[in-house]
């Protein structure tokens, strides 16, 4: 597996955007997509009907006894719905962010197995459970920030965890950036790979927003030459 990308953010302010568009750049390469978001907006995107199976069903369902391996590998290929050429999605659901033993042995077990089968794994949102559970020397983070969320910004939500993170100002028109995310730049805590622009209409949107990405795309250290399996 070349990367996994975590796209974070406050909701509304673009990831879903950003994860799509992401996919498209990294295609043909195989894409695990895990919807971590709260709206679920991906997972509305992109699946032909929403999946009767989530990552929290999943978990509740499996943890109550012991479960072998070779099942806890079955139940989660059978979690991943094909949304695309070689490109999958999972969606977390309703998963605690907090999860005693019995239920974080198969997660990881399963969710490490499963990941291995793609080239990149491109997560819409952040929770910590799944933070946690990440390889780190493959984890690189993606912090979507508007001007609407810049007077309350600061690092959270595991990105202090992460080696330099990468920052895209969304909807952004040279606003005066806040103190905090100034410090954070200057002290080369946080990546600033891209502005994005306030598009007027959805049809400027649709027809600007993917080469504009790409250029901030070009600054972030995730391998990008598909090598599939």
């Amino acid at each position: 597996m070349k990367a996994i990308i975590e796209v974070t953010g406050k909701l509304g302010a673009g990831k879903t955007n950003v994860v799509i568009t992401l996919g498209e750049e990294l295609s043909p390469a195989s894409i695990l997509y895990i919807d971590a978001s709260s709206d679920q907006k991906l997972t509305h995107t992109l699946a032909p009907q929403l999946p009767e199976l989530t990552l929290g069903r999943l978990i509740s369902q499996h943890t109550e006894t012991a479960t072998p391996r070779e099942a806890v590998d079955w139940v989660f290929h059978d979690l991943a719905i094909t949304v695309g050429d070689e490109q999958e999605l999972i969606t977390v659901g309703n998963l605690p962010e907090q999860l005693d033993a019995s239920a974080l042995t198969p997660l990881k077990y399963g969710l490490t197995r499963l990941i291995e089968n793609y080239d990149y794994v491109i997560l819409d949102g952040h929770h910590s459970v799944l933070h946690t559970l990440l390889p780190e020397e493959t984890l690189q983070l993606l912090d979507i920030v508007t001007p609407d969320d810049f007077s309350d910004w600061h690092l959270t939500n595991g990105r202090e965890f992460v080696r330099t993170p990468a920052l895209i100002l969304n909807r952004y028109d040279n606003e005066p950036l806040p103190a905090t995310l100034e410090s954070a730049l200057s002290e080369q805590r946080i990546q600033l790979i891209g502005k994005l622009p306030r598009y007027q209409t959805s049809d400027e949107l649709f027809r600007q927003f993917a080469n504009a990405f790409g250029n901030c795309l070009l600054r972030l250290n995730i391998p990008l030459s598909p090598n599939p399996q």
